[in-house]
């Protein structure tokens, strides 16, 4: 028979082997319980609780309200302006094609007349002119002739959003002028507004 050594007390002795296997078996149970715990608590595993519903957040929900309450505040911006509200240019009362009623009159200037010694026969000189005013945007403005108390005029025009209007080839006798010399003058008038000007030349008017 074999003999079974005892320690002090009647214990058996064990192994050194035998402890070296229990110690690795806790050391790997332990590991094991910890990485298990972790994953719990990560929401990586669900072994012992369901699966937490995860928020599907992105870049747009994210922004969301941001971009709400740009637009709310563009819409409200939008909003405090009456599209009925008239602008400030529409407040103008314009009197022609550029101007308004308020703006300063500028003194009438250009060729008032094209020749300043036409013929009433059309020869040697034509008897056709061409004539120019230049002054405000939208005033009205008339070229005037007289002579010996007579007077004569071209038909009042409204100058145009550079300020100036043409009689392109009117005749003489379109409006009564005869042999003589006549004085030249241009009238413009804007609203109450009223300015002259004198040709520097008489139009001589020959047979």
């Amino acid at each position: 028979m074999k003999r079974q050594q005892f320690v002090a007390g009647g214990r058996p002795k064990k192994s050194r082997k035998g402890k070296k296997i229990l110690l690795i078996a806790a050391i790997v149970i332990v590991a094991l319980g910890g990485t298990v715990a972790a994953l719990e608590l990560t929401n990586t595993t669900h072994l012992f609780h369901a699966a937490k519903p995860v928020a599907n957040q992105t870049a747009d929900s994210e922004t969301k309200g941001e971009t709400s309450q740009s637009s709310n505040a563009s819409q409200s911006q939008t909003n405090s302006t009456p599209s009925s509200q008239p602008s400030s240019s529409d407040n103008k009362s314009p009197t022609g094609d550029g101007g308004a009623s308020d703006a300063t009159l500028v003194a009438p200037s250009g060729d008032f007349v094209s020749n300043h010694h036409p013929n009433l026969g059309g020869s040697p000189a034509p008897n056709q002119i061409t004539s120019v005013c230049n002054t405000t945007p939208g005033a009205s403005c008339q070229i005037i002739f007289t002579k010996d108390g007579v007077t004569k005029s071209l038909a009042a025009q409204t100058t145009d959003k550079g300020g100036a209007t043409y009689w392109n080839n009117w005749k003489l006798q379109d409006i009564g002028l005869t042999t003589g010399s006549w004085h030249i003058q241009a009238k413009a008038t804007l609203g109450s507004q009223t300015k002259t000007a004198d040709d520097a030349m008489n139009l001589e008017v020959s047979q």
